[in-house]
């Protein structure tokens, strides 16, 4: 059969022998007789009323996230405005967290922004892209893990908050959610890095969150970190969210309401429909699943965390990821790449001993090449830097795939395409007898 997967703004075509194929993977397109727009629109009007109770006559700050999400922010903007007016005032956040702050999609975010709130006739005091290093923040206290929660001086000029979060699976975090907007979200830099040197503990994982309605899936101290990071920040303020989720930009679920309520509810969605239980196959092909996912390495390597435990120790992936941005932002090269380049034992010591934001990432690429033969790459970036990285270029993915069948032509092949939105988890004995 012929399995096409997205590849930056493109696809790629891999013919795949039927016989091989032990799983295609993808992304929940969501229910197609629906429409999202009505659905929306009827998620928020029915939360309507006690929201704009709660936040009459008060100082809103919404909290949106950055350009480096596929999420359909347009849609979503005209209903939030709708419900911000009776307020004294609202400003919006762009939640960059360590992004850059200026860049054409966040640009393109301050415009609809700008556009929705004169469509629903709402005056808006602020739109600023949050900036970790440059901005003037507010020393909040320190959470029980000792980070020091240092949040955006804009934040204090609120007395309520709406966080708009497109959730899904996270690889370190649990899942991405209202709670990352505020940390990562609006906090420094130094916060941040304190914050994500937890993500080097095993239980700081895809799946696990405090507020997860079960409790054997709470156990995630980077997430625990985070959410008494956000509790810091508000000082008891309300807070509200519309989370949603998403596919290729559009809605596909939503709720409105308060924060904890709706995220809950988010993630046993998500468990659902985006984590999937796998027998792990010797091969596996891995797609980001194209733009915004592939833009660069740095982004495109979530993919590869989230989809690990579908290759067994001693296999190999065929990772197809464009990244027409190369590795990442200028920022993140000296503790993500240049890391990375070092003998893989080295790079595992020095990232123990000594973490710098960024370092995460080049710390669990370790982990999973050193436990693999090999990770193929079919992508944009030079070949060089890809072999530096001990990663294995390939121009031509099909022959990858081929040369795998010739060496073992029974081989279960599992093809995973839009893996930034989804988890794999391996079988338990019992689940695969």
């Amino acid at each position: 059969m012929n399995v096409d997967l997205h590849y930056g703004t493109g696809v790629v075509s891999l013919r795949v022998p039927d016989r091989n194929v032990q799983e295609i993977i993808r992304p929940w397109q969501g229910e197609q007789t629906h429409d999202a727009a009505v659905d929306l629109r009827d998620i928020v009007d029915r939360q309507a009323e006690a929201f704009q109770d709660a936040v009459a006559g008060k100082r809103v700050c919404v909290l949106v996230d950055d350009g480096t999400r596929d999420e359909p922010l347009a849609d979503v903007l005209p209903h939030l405005c709708g419900v911000l007016r009776g307020t004294a005032s609202v400003q919006f956040l762009i939640c960059t967290g360590t992004h850059t702050a200026d860049t054409p999609k966040n640009r393109q975010i301050r415009r609809a922004i700008e556009q929705a709130s004169r469509d629903a006739g709402l005056t808006v005091t602020r739109i600023h892209a949050h900036d970790c290093r440059a901005d003037s923040f507010l020393d909040v206290g320190r959470t029980a893990r000792g980070t020091q929660v240092l949040v955006n001086a804009f934040a204090d000029q609120a007395d309520a908050f709406l966080a708009v979060s497109d959730v899904k699976v996270h690889y370190f975090a649990g899942y991405s959610n209202p709670v990352k907007n505020f940390l990562p979200g609006i906090s420094a830099f130094r916060t941040v890095e304190q914050n994500h040197s937890l993500a080097l503990l095993d239980e700081s994982t895809h799946g696990a969150h405090p507020w997860h309605p079960n409790p054997e899936q709470r156990n995630n101290p980077l997430a625990e970190d985070q959410v008494q990071g956000m509790d810091l920040i508000a000082r008891g303020r309300p807070i509200y969210a519309l989370v949603m989720i998403s596919a290729a930009e559009r809605l596909i679920w939503a709720r409105f309401g308060p924060v904890r309520e709706v995220s809950a509810a988010s993630f046993l969605v998500t468990d659902e429909r985006n984590i999937r239980t796998v027998t792990p196959a010797t091969r596996l092909i891995v797609s980001p699943g194209g733009l915004s996912n592939d833009e660069d390495l740095y982004t495109a390597q979530r993919a590869l965390e989230l989809t690990r435990a579908a290759v067994a120790d001693g296999g190999e992936v065929l990772f197809l990821a464009a990244c027409p941005n190369g590795i990442g932002e200028p920022q993140t090269l000296t503790n993500f790449y240049d890391r990375l380049t070092a003998p893989l034992e080295e790079v595992l010591r020095s990232i123990q001993q000594d973490y710098v934001l960024y370092s995460h990432k080049p710390y669990k690429f370790a982990v999973m090449i050193r436990r693999l033969r090999r990770i193929w790459m079919h992508t944009q970036i030079a070949d060089d830097l890809i072999t530096a990285a001990h990663l294995h270029p390939v121009p031509a993915p099909q022959a990858v795939l081929d040369n795998w069948l010739a060496e073992q032509p029974q081989a279960g092949i599992i093809v995973v395409d839009g893996a930034n939105k989804v988890a794999l988890r391996a079988a338990l004995p019992s689940e695969s007898a």
